[in-house]
């Protein structure tokens, strides 16, 4: 073994990436499971009997950092049942992108392309590139598309070019040759687009990641901070289990889900490379100074008003 791979900061590094694999289920994601296991087994059941029906979609809609991207991949990258992307291997049951932004139409159809194994070598209209989309989907027997962050395909776009992408999620799902399902996760503003039209607001099912409080998901959190800490091989002080710490935590998280779970992670990683083997609230303050580069005043584990302070503005401080 090298000298690198056995130093105590690889130790670190590979125990907080085992730590950050852990996903934790919660009712959203448990909502998200069974609808997404009602479109599968209906769209199944579909294929064996040679019937064509209308596909759904799926969307995953929650402020940034709530957890929506890892809930998805989550949910696709490791269903048992769904035949993942390969090298070698027509078959391809669900397609993954993340929708850059900003972006456009046509880009994300080329992009689309690119994971279908058909990249482009010369530029095409925005139709011809979806024509092949839809009939490489077809080819490659492909049931579901994910698109992460799909409100970038919708904001900051003028009225003709909102109508066309609306039109074409559309033609994906009702597509007579082969409807393929949709999965789309993003922030609020995806809500928009999907309520802008009628059918595609009929033929969606919504998951709402709700920001997570003490009162709503204090046991919950306090769990999985014990948790954690007890598999860093952490013992903890400070009043670490009290509500109060708790209470900063969840603040310091802007009492979203995915964001909560990556401070407990950097305070155990600031403990863990300090070389202390008792976490304090001493490394939760450190580690939330580095992440936001803010003064005390401004740093939920240090401040006494830390409920004062608008956690989702420090970079604008």
């Amino acid at each position: 073994m090298s000298s690198l791979a056995s130093s105590p900061e690889h130790q670190v590094d590979h125990l907080i990436a085992e730590l950050r694999t852990k996903f934790v289920h919660h009712e959203a994601f448990e909502d998200l499971q069974v609808l997404f296991e009602r479109h599968l087994r209906k769209r199944r059941a579909a294929l064996s009997l040679g019937q064509e029906i209308e596909a759904r979609c799926l969307a995953i809609l929650g402020a940034s950092g709530s957890g929506k991207t890892t809930a998805a991949d989550r949910l696709l990258k490791h269903h048992p049942k769904l035949k993942q992307p390969r090298e070698g291997e027509e078959v391809a049951e669900v397609i993954q992108l993340q929708v850059p932004s900003p972006t456009t139409l046509k880009f994300v159809g080329s992009t689309m392309l690119n994971k279908l194994g058909y990249p482009l070598k010369r530029d095409q209209p925005a139709n011809v590139i979806w024509d092949k989309v839809r009939d490489l989907l077809r080819d490659r027997r492909t049931l579901f598309v994910h698109l992460d962050e799909a409100q970038h395909l919708y904001t900051n776009k003028g009225t003709s070019a909102r109508n066309d992408v609306v039109d074409t999620l559309k033609i994906l799902m009702n597509n007579k040759a082969w409807p393929v399902g949709l999965v789309l996760s993003g922030t609020l503003d995806l809500a928009a687009m999907i309520e802008s039209d009628v059918q595609l607001l009929r033929r969606s099912d919504i998951i709402r990641l709700k920001p997570v409080t003490w009162t709503s998901h204090g046991d919950e959190i306090g769990d999985l901070f014990s948790s954690f800490v007890r598999k860093a091989g952490l013992s903890h002080r400070d009043g670490l289990d009290s509500p109060d710490f708790l209470k900063r935590l969840f603040h310091a998280g802007g009492n979203e889900f995915g964001t909560t779970f990556e401070i407990i992670l950097c305070g155990i990683e600031e403990a863990l490379y300090s070389g202390d083997t008792v976490l304090t609230c001493r490394h939760y303050a450190e580690a939330f100074r580095r992440r936001m580069a803010c003064i005390p005043a401004f740093n939920p584990f240090v401040a006494d008003d830390f409920l004062t302070i608008d956690v989702r503005r420090l970079g604008d401080q």
